[in-house]
Parts: structure tokens; sequence; C-alpha cells
């Protein structure tokens, strides 16, 4: 007589058995590696964040300084210089454009007045050579007082400045010649001759000094911005 089997055995029913579809995933064999565990081959790319992003290493504090723009080496950590924002720049081109008006105004003036419009003058006789040769140097003003206010307008021009100023020193020097060789002028050319030598010099120092301030500025931010993300990273 043949013993019962364990599916026989009284009070236990005998499980029907179910048959195995495509969708269950098998156990792997034992000896099998899993592709999950770090440094198993062909484990393919890291898994991504819910953000999208790959997994780096980076603490919270590093991954938020990332998304700020201030960790070492990103983009949005490098300074701009706000030139046309900043106070003193705008004082400075209001001036230029003031002076490149009163130049082209004076310019305007002797165009239409001639020689009778310089002060001092004795209003005789028309010399047409001479007024051709004073309206031509008239119109000449309006051009370098143009100039003035072009260079304010588009500040990307500031570097002719000088040219410009230089312009202006150089026709200082002419009434400088033109008193020592044909006497002295009415005080307006003097006052004229004065503003016209030491204006220009200064207001290239002036655009010297503050371009170097601005940028000893950004350089001590920048340098207080890298101090600061290094830090948050050492932390």
């Amino acid at each position: 007589m043949t013993s019962p089997g364990t599916g026989d055995l009284p009070g236990r029913s005998r499980r029907p058995a179910v048959p195995r579809t495509g969708t269950e995933e098998s156990a792997p064999p034992a000896g099998a590696e899993n592709p999950a565990r770090p440094g198993a081959p062909d484990a393919g790319p890291p898994a991504r964040t819910a953000g999208g992003a790959a997994p780096d290493g980076r603490g919270a504090a590093g991954r938020a300084a990332v998304q700020r723009g201030t960790a070492p080496g990103s983009e949005k950590n490098r300074t701009k210089t706000p030139q046309h924002d900043n106070s003193a720049w705008g004082v400075f081109r209001a001036v230029v454009v003031a002076v490149g008006l009163l130049i082209a105004a004076m310019g305007i003036y002797y165009l239409i007045a001639g020689t009778g419009g310089v002060a001092g003058g004795d209003g005789g006789e028309v010399n047409p050579s001479l007024e051709s040769q004073f309206r031509f140097f008239s119109m000449m003003m309006v051009g370098v007082g143009a100039a003035f206010v072009a260079i304010a307008v588009k500040f990307q021009w500031a570097n002719m400045l000088w040219l410009v100023c230089l312009m202006v020193f150089l026709g200082g020097l002419g009434r400088v010649l033109s008193w020592a060789f044909s006497g002295t002028p009415h005080f307006t050319m003097i006052v004229l001759m004065i503003l016209e030598l030491a204006f220009p010099p200064a207001l290239l120092v002036w655009h010297r000094f503050i371009a170097k301030t601005v940028a000893l500025r950004a350089e001590y931010a920048q340098g207080r911005l890298d101090g600061g993300s290094g830090g948050g990273a050492r932390s």
C-alpha cells in the first residue's frame, strides 16, 4: 500500500496550479549579479531625480547655489558692470551732453552771425574771405558738439572721447597763439580759451576715475561672491 503524498494529507487542500504569464518577472538566478548595484557592468546612465537633473554628489546647499548661479564656474556668476545704471556714469553723461549742446549752439550762432557776432568786433566792412573761413570753423564747432552728444548717448563710443577732447584742447592752443601774435583779445575769448584748455583734460581724468572705481567695485563684489559660494560648498 502506497503512502499518500503531501497534497493528499488529511486537512490540506491542494492549491490549483496557476499558469505563469509573460507579464510576471522571474527572479534572477542565484549567481547572477544585480545590475542595479553600484559597480555592476552595464548599469546604464544614473537615475535622474524628479527635477530632471542627475545626482552629482552635491548637497542641498550646493544645488541651491547652482540654481542661484552663485556657484563657482556658473554662467550667472559673472558679474556685469552696471555702467549705464550707475549714478556716477549718469552724471558724467549728462555733463558731456551739456558740453556738446553748448559747443553746438555757439557754432550755430557764429554760423548765422558771422564775424559780426564776435565780441569786441569793430563791425566794419565785411570781408567775404574772412567770413567764409570763419563760418567754416563755426560749422566745425557744430560737428564737435554733435560728437560730444553722440558719445554720451551711444556710450559704447566712450573710447573716442579723448579724440574729441583733443580737438577742443587744440582749439584752445590756437587762441593762445592768436593772443601771442595778434594781441590781447576780448575777455570773453580769454574765458573760452581757459575753458578749452582746462575742461578737456579734466573730463578725461573724470572718465578714467569713474571707470577705475566701477572696475574695483565689481572686482570686490566678485571676490566676495566667490568667497561666499566657496564657504557654502565647504560647509
